[in-house]
């Protein structure tokens, strides 16, 4: 009986346990007094949101309905690989797409005005966007502001749109495979004539094509990559970044995907710190002590310009590896690690990094107390890598006894 009621509750347990639901958002509605309707969004909030106190940058993604799922695994997995910070997805459904994702323009053939129906929105979707959106996204979460916008298609057409009438409204744009079939009227007056003080443009502007049929937006989408590389090369003062990268074996759909993963990489790659690896480097930087003051420097001045804390442990800790290997510059590893720590004292992997540094130098019970503690913090999380973190606990304390053994 006993044996039973134990299997009954084992059952119900594993029951339990497999229809927990695995979530990536929640969506929300709110109403549009600009657009006169209830717009619904879709939201991705990053894993430790609720337990932490930071800012967040935004994307604002078009099209949500199909972009939503692929745009947050792809956010979350570039987190998790250390190549983009964590960040706030804000996916916009449709109502009236063509309405609001194109502009007025004087040069669109009337047969395709037609095809299309409700067209010329995009000035009042941009509205609704800047005094309705965002002001109701800032007041309900922990945003920094930073604001990128992702747009696909006709959504890729409102990006450039955008760009040229309101390029400060983001700080980068992630335009995929735009549409740019449709004419925009002030396109054709190129960059140095829409934008003629370069040294006011900040923004990063990531472009992709698929194997588009449409010869005139292959072309329109190539001109105005021209236009981009041109402008940036001319101007040497232009904070202006810029990246076209066309993508021959994607359709116009499947292409969606690789963009979005490739452009939120290159938005922020400016975050991401060279590692020195040689002494060479490490002592061009002024040494070791001057090479860790510098990763803090440039992560500061990183974090003042996106307007969010753009951390330096990996920089760290990677500095921490490199002097390690150089026999001669091993005890400032030590260094590397405890800046690390002091920066980072909730990480599990801070105490971990440094409990190794001391195994590597000999100093076996500091090792220990770091190492332990690394454990204690790991097992309240649901990190699948605990068992590691518990292997360096008995292999640091096998190491103590063996040596304790040894002197007896």
């Amino acid at each position: 009986m006993k044996y039973n009621l134990l299997i009954g509750l084992i059952l119900i347990s594993l029951s339990t346990y497999a229809q927990k639901p695995i979530t990536i958002g929640h969506t929300a509605t709110m109403h549009s007094k600009i657009l006169d309707e209830d717009r619904i969004l879709e939201i991705y909030l990053p894993e430790n949101y609720e337990t932490s106190n930071k800012t967040y940058p935004v994307m604002y993604l078009l099209d949500s309905f199909l972009n939503f799922r692929h745009a947050a695994a792809s956010a979350e997995f570039l987190h998790f690989d250390q190549r983009i910070p964590e960040i706030i997805i804000v996916g916009i459904r449709n109502t009236h797409r063509n309405r609001d994702l194109t502009p007025e323009s004087h040069n669109l053939d009337p047969k395709e005005r037609e095809r299309l129906g409700n067209v010329g929105g995009a000035d009042n979707f941009i509205a609704f966007l800047e005094k309705e959106l965002m002001p109701h996204i800032d007041n309900t979460y922990r945003t920094a502001p930073y604001k990128i916008i992702s747009g696909h298609s006709l959504g890729g057409l409102f990006n450039v749109y955008t760009f040229f009438k309101h390029p400060e409204l983001f700080n980068a744009y992630i335009t995929v495979s735009p549409s740019l079939w449709y004419p925009i009227d002030d396109i054709s007056k190129g960059l140095d004539v829409m934008f003629p003080n370069p040294s006011k443009m900040n923004q990063t502007f990531y472009m992709t094509l698929a194997n588009e049929i449409s010869s005139n937006m292959r072309g329109n989408v190539v001109k105005l990559s021209g236009e981009f590389e041109n402008y940036i090369h001319t101007h040497k003062d232009t904070g202006l970044r810029f990246q076209y990268n066309p993508m021959p074996k994607e359709s116009h759909l499947s292409v969606g995907l690789p963009s979005v993963f490739y452009g939120l990489r290159y938005i922020f790659e400016p975050t991401l710190f060279k590692r020195f690896k040689t002494k060479a480097a490490i002592m061009a930087q002024g040494g070791p002590k001057k090479a860790i003051e510098n990763i803090v420097t440039y992560f500061d001045k990183a974090s003042e310009t996106y307007g969010f804390e753009i951390s330096n442990e990996n920089a760290l800790i990677d500095l921490g590896y490199d002097l390690l290997k150089i026999e001669e510059l091993k005890p400032y590893a030590i260094n590397a690690f405890k800046t690390n720590l002091e920066a980072h004292p909730n990480s599990y992997n801070a105490y971990s990094k440094l409990g190794m540094a001391y195994e590597n130098i000999g100093e076996l019970l500091k090792a220990k107390d770091n190492y332990e503690k690394a454990l204690n913090m790991v097992m309240k999380t649901d990190n699948f890598e605990w068992e590691g973190y518990k292997a360096d606990v008995d292999k640091i304390n096998k190491k103590i006894k063996t040596k304790t053994d040894t002197k007896h």
